[in-house]
């Protein structure tokens, strides 16, 4: 039998998940995008893919790069 705690952190727990897959899929994107770009635009996509990946933090991001 199931309780409204228990649905609760199980739908928690589904939505982590999903938002986490998210992540390492966005992740995936910016590397393959990364490869075929030069210069800046490989900086910036290198640093979007290491920040969705939970390489970087936001912090680790200097202020004019936003």
């Amino acid at each position: 039998m199931s309780t409204p705690c228990t649905d609760e952190l199980n739908r928690l727990h589904a939505e982590i998940d999903h938002l986490t897959t998210t992540h390492h899929t966005a992740a995936g994107l910016a590397r393959a995008l990364a490869e075929h770009l030069s210069g800046e635009p490989l900086h910036l996509a290198d640093q979007l893919a290491r920040l969705l990946d939970g390489e970087l933090e936001p912090d680790d991001i200097p202020e004019g790069e936003t």
